[in-house]
C-alpha cells in the first residue's frame, strides 16, 4: 500500500507540474497584451504618451527592426486598437512603420500604419497597405488617428488609434476581434526613402526583410484589473476554461486515488 500511495503522490505531483507548465505557456503566448481599457480621444493621440495609457499593457525591452529597444503600450476599447511606443534613434527625422498581420515584413495585402515619412508629405500618420517588398501605398480612405513626436534627444514617441474593423476592404484594413491573437511587425529607418539624418536602414543587412521580427498581440477582453493575477497575464476565456478543466480532472483523480488506496487498505486488514 505504501508503494501505491507513493505512486499516487508522484503522479499527482507530475499532473500539477504539467498544469503549471500549461499556465506558464498560456501566459507567454503573446508578446503584447492589448488589455480592455478606456477609449482615448483623438485629441490625445498627439505623440505625447501620458496617463491615458495607464490601463494599457506595457512591454519593455522590445527589440525593433533593424535595431533599438522600445517600450510598447497596447490596449483596446472593443472598437479600436491602441498602440504607443517609445525608443531612441540616430536621427531627428526617422520614419516608423507598423505592419498588421502576416508572417514576415512587407507581405502583400497587409494593413499598416506609417509615421513621419517625408515622401507622403505628411509629417505624421498615414494609413497604408502593403503591395509587396518595397511597396507601401496610402489608403484612399484614411482610417484611424496617429502621431509621431521626436525629441531633441532623438527619442521617438508614436501613438496610434486604429479601428479593429473599419470595413475598408479596399485599403486592406484589419478585421480583428477581442480574444484573438494576431501578429505585427514594427520597423524604422533614418537614412532615406522618406527619412534623413541617420545611418540606419529599415532592412538592416537584409534587403528582402525576411528576418523581420514578427510579434504576437493578444486583443484581450479583460482589463488589467480583471486579469490582474500576474501568473495569468495573457489569458483568454478559452484558455481559462481548458485550464479549469485540467485542474478539475486533477482534483478528481486525487480524490479517486486516495479513496481507492483506503479501500484496498481496509480490505487487507480484514
Amino acid at each position: 500500500m505504501k508503494k501505491l500511495s507513493c505512486l499516487i503522490l508522484v503522479s499527482t505531483t507530475l499532473l500539477l507540474l504539467a498544469a503549471f507548465a500549461l499556465i506558464e505557456s498560456a501566459a507567454a503566448q503573446a508578446n503584447f497584451n492589448a488589455y480592455l481599457g478606456a477609449a482615448i480621444d483623438d485629441s490625445q493621440i498627439d505623440g505625447n504618451i501620458g496617463s491615458e495609457w495607464d490601463d494599457a499593457g506595457k512591454t519593455t525591452g522590445v527589440a525593433l527592426n533593424p535595431q533599438a529597444s522600445a517600450e510598447v503600450w497596447t490596449k483596446n476599447d472593443g472598437t479600436n486598437l491602441y498602440i504607443a511606443a517609445r525608443f531612441t534613434v540616430d536621427s531627428s527625422n526617422p520614419w516608423v512603420a507598423i505592419q498588421f498581420g502576416g508572417n514576415g515584413s512587407m507581405e502583400a495585402n497587409m494593413d499598416g500604419a506609417l509615421f513621419g515619412n517625408d515622401n507622403y508629405n505628411i509629417d505624421g500618420y498615414v494609413d497604408i497597405y502593403l503591395s509587396g517588398t518595397g511597396g507601401a501605398k496610402a489608403d484612399a480612405t484614411q482610417n484611424g488617428k496617429g502621431a509621431i513626436n521626436v525629441t531633441a534627444q532623438n527619442v521617438v514617441n508614436i501613438e496610434l488609434k486604429k479601428p479593429l474593423n473599419s470595413g475598408d476592404t479596399a485599403g486592406k484594413d484589419i478585421n480583428w476581434a477581442q480574444n484573438e491573437t494576431q501578429t505585427l511587425v514594427m520597423i524604422w529607418d533614418s537614412n532615406g526613402r522618406g527619412s534623413s539624418g541617420g545611418t540606419t536602414n529599415h532592412y538592416g543587412s537584409n534587403p528582402v526583410l525576411d528576418t523581420a521580427i514578427v510579434r504576437t498581440l493578444l486583443i484581450n477582453s479583460n482589463s488589467i484589473a480583471q486579469a490582474g493575477n500576474p501568473i495569468l497575464p495573457n489569458m483568454d476565456t478559452t484558455t481559462i476554461i481548458i485550464l479549469a478543466g485540467i485542474l478539475v480532472v486533477i482534483v478528481v483523480a486525487i480524490i479517486v486515488g486516495v479513496a481507492w488506496v483506503r479501500k484496498r487498505g481496509t480490505k487487507k486488514t480484514q
